[in-house]
């Protein structure tokens, strides 16, 4: 019998596996469905791999502590294996994109990396092909984090922290512990903190390495962005480079932007190097992405807006009018936020799928009528026949997660833009 637990069936899982069969060790999967694949069971001689899905109050969890099991994450247990660099990015959001524009960088500037963690190719995939000089970038989720006790990447990235995955976590505290362990056990090497956000500057007391910070337009930062130039401020040294492209980014975009070409920085590459590299990167799908412009409507695709703090970022984008949909599943956060931050410009309010009541709720305490339609579609088609007569935007930034009608966020955009496309196509019969 092994002493080995995969726990989990996903994608994760099966990589874990396959790393532990290259290693030749024996494992044996579990999951609380099914339980054990053949005899086994928890034990104080067990390791237990932990999928990032498994929540902490899983039975099977609980089970293994109580036994004795050492229970660790993906991220915990590859760590020692890799003889790379590694980068590792977290925060509520930004996390993605800033993971894409470090490697996009990387990749144009002919450094041998990789992209790796959260949500793309598992750590435990490739890690053992990993060699020196190699840099590792890992986008690293609050779940992969919880169980991380000696993880200790050279640079870490924190983008920003808010309330986020309440229903994984069970409390903000535990949340802000998890993203801790993305830095908290550096003694060399660079962690980051995006200096314009209060949650990652909390963070950054806790850091036992060299701590640099970025800004969007701060020049406290160790590197922030005059309106032309990016500035590096670093060791008694101050370099600007021209950057004027970075303007028709939005404010999250140059946030991370700027997080990016520091991180790269760090592992030397030089930021004009850097600066330019980010000019031919494309920005991901879903995350404020137009879609569509007619009849004096702009539609746009913000579904990666999966948590409140998302929302109320894409708001502060738009001042002219919006026509916002809300809704997804819920992750148990308040929806106070939205409102309270609300402009004038926002016009109207739908919300869509399981929290749709909870968001009507919410927006009656602060005055603001919410409707509810049992389909994306028909939401997008009645927020833009209110909207083509006044002028503006329809803003699907949902400040909850797509699992209740979706497998993710990416199909429910895919969704969104599909019934663009059709009220696009009926415009042009009338």
């Amino acid at each position: 019998m092994s002493d080995i637990v995969v726990y989990g069936r996903g994608k994760t899982a099966q990589s874990l596996l396959k790393m532990l069969q290259k290693l030749h060790l024996d494992a044996i999967m579990y999951d609380d469905a099914t339980g054990f694949d053949g005899n086994g069971k928890f034990s104080e001689n067990s390791l237990v791999l932990l999928s990032p899905g498994v929540p902490p109050q899983a039975k099977g969890v609980q089970l293994a502590r109580q036994n004795g099991a050492n229970v660790v994450g993906e991220l915990e247990f590859c760590f020692p294996y890799s003889k790379g660099k590694c980068i590792s990015v977290t925060g509520t959001n930004g996390k993605t994109t800033t993971c894409e524009m470090i490697y996009h960088v990387l990749q144009n500037c002919g450094v041998s990396s990789r992209l790796l963690g959260n949500g793309g190719v598992p750590f435990s995939s490739q890690v053992l092909e990993v060699v020196e000089n190699e840099i590792v970038v890992l986008e690293s989720s609050s779940f992969q984090l919880l169980d991380c006790k000696g993880f200790a990447p050279f640079v870490s990235v924190v983008t920003n922290l808010a309330v986020d995955h309440l229903n994984y976590h069970g409390s903000f505290e535990q949340y802000a512990k998890a993203k801790e362990n993305n830095f908290v056990h550096q003694k060399e090497g660079y962690a980051l903190f995006n200096l314009d956000d209060g949650g990652a500057v909390n963070l950054s007391r806790k850091a036992k390495c060299k701590t640099l910070f970025y800004s969007v337009n701060n020049t406290e930062a160790n590197c922030y962005y005059d309106g032309d130039n990016v500035v590096l401020r670093c060791d008694g040294q101050i370099t600007r480079i021209s950057a004027r492209f970075l303007k028709q980014y939005a404010k999250h975009n140059l946030s991370n932007s700027l997080g990016a070409i520091l991180a790269c920085a760090c592992v030397g590459i030089p930021p004009n190097l850097a600066v330019d590299a980010l000019q031919t990167y494309a920005l991901l799908p879903h995350r404020l992405q137009q879609v569509a412009n007619f009849c004096g409507v702009t539609f746009i695709d913000d579904s990666k807006a999966t948590n409140v703090h998302a929302t109320v970022s894409a708001l502060s984008c738009f001042s002219q009018n919006v026509g916002l949909i809300l809704g997804g599943s819920d992750k148990g956060e308040n929806y106070d936020p939205i409102f309270e931050t609300m402009g004038t410009n926002v016009k109207l309010v739908v919300a869509v799928g399981e929290t749709a009541a909870d968001i009507r709720q919410c927006g009656q305490k602060h005055g603001v009528d919410v409707k509810i339609y049992d389909d994306f579609s028909k939401a997008t088609r009645y927020c833009f026949e209110q909207m083509k007569n006044i002028g503006g935007v329809v803003l699907m930034s949902n400040a909850c997660a797509s699992f209740d009608l979706f497998s993710g966020y990416g199909e429910r955009g895919d969704y969104f833009q599909k019934a663009v496309k059709e009220i696009q196509s009926d415009t042009k019969k009338n």
